[in-house]
């Protein structure tokens, strides 16, 4: 159906705890918009942000919530058929749509920079914002996560041109399997990678490369692409005027190299093709970070920002919430990161050890979706290597898909193969109990995981 969001005077999110529900939610109410929304009574890391924008938010799906009487309904990924408003939306005949095609409304009324890619999509996309904002170009922008300190929310509707948003691969409902960034109307893609993720409904590797493909031809003006990746060179082989590369190998267009990693900062050297241009500093860490702000570089230097601004903005940018989040408490440090497929959960670890050479570090692993840990557990067996303890918690359920026989003690036994010291416990209440009188001044926690995982950190934080 077509929309007019100029012409809408009340909207309704339904599952607007979601992060790119709740950033839908916020730059609507930015537009002048009346919204409302429901979602589960668990705490989200995006409650803070809502409540900030003064968004009323129901904590309970009901058919009663929609006498508020929205134009149009916007519908989260996860809820279909089984739920009571979305059953009552179809009853009283409101005109609906999936926040995936809300993004792609959005992407129609500006130049749009979508980030795409398995890996390293939230971070870059803040940091995009961060140097968007800090050069004055007032972009718009919708960032995966709850809050970007640095950018005080996750999302903003801006008086420039641009709108940055983060392209995601999964589709776009139960019932639609349209991949969400093909709803986007794209003038410059970022893909950062690509390996086989999202086993639920992309059946192998190449599934998934068959829709970036889409992406790419589907882009207006420019594709750069991580070419560390074989998937991306794959794809990105017919477009060569379109597209150019960036990585540590030495075949790309863009390459980072001579990478140092200090404890408050990550300093390298970029050169393009030939061309060298200089040092560049960060306050992130780890190598996957050294990637994502070439990629930043390239767009800012394409989209008109100068060089040596683009230099003083980066290193100035703090990170975005859930990702290589650091906060001590009593001697303790505690780190939490979103991290849920074995290739992240490995670089990030990486990242910890090379920060904390001498710490004992232990790290509280929430496995997500049944099917994403049974078809990749041969690889996340082996991605603990850096840490000297590793406590599996149970298994984050998914609304959108069924149950599966796997479990993380099924993962832990399996782990115990790879790694001296492999515990499982049971759920996160049990994890923070167990950890209790084991972690003490010194140690080094990481929660990982893309569930509520952070709850064992924030236990501990606030005690």
């Amino acid at each position: 159906m077509a929309v007019d969001l100029n012409k809408i005077k009340t909207i309704y999110f339904l599952g607007i705890k979601g992060v790119a529900m709740a950033g839908l939610a916020i730059i609507c109410k930015q537009r002048g918009i009346i919204v409302f929304g429901s979602d589960v009574p668990e705490k989200f890391i995006t409650d803070k942000i809502l409540a900030n924008f003064n968004i009323e938010v129901f904590d309970n799906f009901s058919a009663d919530n929609l006498d508020c009487n929205p134009e149009l309904v916007v519908i989260g990924t996860s809820w279909g058929e089984d739920n009571i408003e979305v059953q009552e939306v179809k009853k009283r005949k409101i005109n609906f749509i999936s926040d995936s095609q809300m993004r792609g409304i959005l992407s129609q009324e500006k130049r749009t920079i979508a980030v795409t890619g398995v890996h390293g999509k939230t971070t870059t996309t803040a940091l995009l914002a961060y140097l968007f904002s800090q050069a004055n170009l007032q972009p718009s922008y919708l960032i995966g996560t709850g809050l970007v300190p640095d950018l005080k929310s996750n999302a903003n509707w801006g008086n420039g041109k641009h709108f940055i948003v983060e392209g995601d691969e999964y589709v776009r409902s139960k019932s639609d399997p349209v991949p969400k960034f093909l709803d986007l109307d794209s003038s410059v893609s970022l893909i950062t990678s690509i390996e086989w993720e999202h086993v639920d409904v992309f059946k192998d590797l190449e599934a998934l490369e068959d829709v970036f493909s889409q992406l790419v031809k589907k882009t207006k003006d420019l594709i750069v692409a991580c070419g560390d990746w074989p998937s991306v060179n794959k794809i990105i082989a017919n477009e060569p005027n379109k597209a150019v590369t960036y990585g540590f190998n030495t075949n790309n267009q863009w390459q980072a190299y001579d990478i140092r990693q200090e404890f408050e900062q990550t300093i390298f050297k970029v050169k393009n093709k030939n061309k060298e241009l200089g040092e560049f500093k960060i306050a992130l860490f780890g190598e996957h970070n050294v990637l994502n702000s070439l990629a930043v570089i390239i767009i800012g230097l394409h989209e008109g920002i100068d060089l040596e601004q683009i230099r003083t903005i980066l290193r100035n940018f703090s990170g975005a919430e859930r990702r290589f989040d650091v906060s001590v408490r009593d001697g303790i440090t505690f780190i939490d990161d979103y991290a849920h497929h074995q290739t992240a959960i490995q670089t990030t670890l990486k990242a910890v050890r090379h920060r904390y050479p001498n710490q004992k570090i232990w790290c509280v692993f929430q496995p997500h979706m049944a099917s994403r840990t049974q078809a990749l557990l041969d690889d996340f067996v082996k991605s603990f290597a850096e840490v000297d303890c590793v406590i599996f918690a149970d298994i984050f359920a998914s609304a959108r898909e069924q149950a599966l026989a796997i479990t993380s003690k099924d993962l832990a036994k399996a782990a115990k193969k790879y790694h001296p010291n492999v515990v499982y416990v049971g759920d996160l209440n049990q994890t923070i109990e167990y950890l209790k009188d084991k972690i003490k001044p010194e140690m080094v926690l990481v929660t990982m995981g893309a569930g509520d995982v952070y709850r064992v950190r924030d236990k501990f934080l606030n005690s």
